[in-house]
């Protein structure tokens, strides 16, 4: 029996020889972990050895479904998730750990980026401001689960992610969690690299677009503890008060005085990254009273 069970969703990412690399340097004793990795590898990235098994599902699942098998393989009473395209620091896993040991159920961790990129440093700051490694240390009202650890009990008590969530199943899944009474706990110090294949205006265009049929399905499902107001449900708000909507949440994504000062160049893509989810949210409005988007 292990201690702890890494799983990491893939879909042929091509640094996901980079992140096992990472997962090999972990400080934390790696003896009882094991490391499940499901989905697809047509780069033929993955080694398997004595921390890591691959999992193939022969084709293209969505993220929820490939946690779910990784879930029900896994052995751990601490169940760790980690993305494909995220690289941990040295002190990730014990950090995690170390909140565990104190008596958190959830933990949240946080998510640092590379400037290289224009594009994709918009993306990641638009998506992950509130989990920077300086933001506050209350605990969140819901985690990604891009870097995100569970104790088994509570995911006995939540149950499995659900699988018809292309987008936003970790936003459903970890308010699900929270709703139980269970508090999001975020810890700075276990910290990835987020690195998505997000550098072009196309494909920020397609995260944000795509993502905004679920993240607005799931806001409305759990309206109540997400005090998502009442006139989100209107399908013509996401078009004629789309610049207003996006100056909103802009605003949200700079409220820290250090993400103004470390990342302001990239305001107008921010800005732009919200324009696009409204979008997204008028042409591709869900059925948010039904049962799936």
């Amino acid at each position: 029996m292990k201690e702890v069970s890494i799983i990491i969703p893939n879909h042929n990412s091509p640094v996901i020889d980079q992140v096992c690399l990472a997962l090999h340097q972990q400080t934390y004793d790696l003896t009882h972990v094991e490391v499940i990795i499901v989905g697809t590898d047509d780069l033929d990235l993955i080694c398997c050895d004595e921390l890591v098994r691959f999992i193939p599902t022969g084709q293209d699942m969505n993220a929820a479904v490939n946690r779910n098998i990784g879930i029900e393989n896994a052995q751990g009473a601490i169940l760790v998730f980690l993305d494909s395209d995220c690289l941990p620091g040295e002190e990730w896993l014990s950090a995690h750990h170390s909140r565990h040991a104190a008596g958190e159920k959830v933990v949240g961790g946080a998510f640092a980026f590379d400037d290289h990129n224009y594009w994709q440093l918009a993306d990641n700051l638009s998506a992950f401001h509130e989990w920077l490694p300086f933001t506050n240390l209350k605990p969140r009202l819901y985690v990604p689960a891009a870097n995100l650890s569970v104790q088994r009990d509570v995911l006995n008590a939540a149950g499995l992610m659900l699988p018809f969530l292309d987008l936003a199943e970790d936003l459903e899944w970890t308010i699900r969690i929270r709703n139980l009474g269970y508090s999001l706990f975020f810890e700075p110090r276990a910290l990835v690299k987020h690195a998505p294949p997000r550098n072009t205006f196309p494909a920020v265009w397609r995260h944000w677009y795509y993502n905004a049929k679920y993240t607005l399905w799931v806001r409305w499902r759990y309206r109540a503890a997400l005090d998502t107001p009442g006139l989100a449900r209107h399908h013509a708000l996401y078009l004629f008060f789309a610049p207003v909507i996006a100056l909103w949440a802009t605003a949200k994504t700079f409220s820290h005085a250090k993400t103004r000062r470390d990342h302001m160049t990239t305001l107008p893509i921010v800005y732009l990254t919200k324009l696009i989810w409204c979008l997204g949210a008028f042409f591709n409005f869900p059925d948010i009273e039904g049962t799936v988007p």
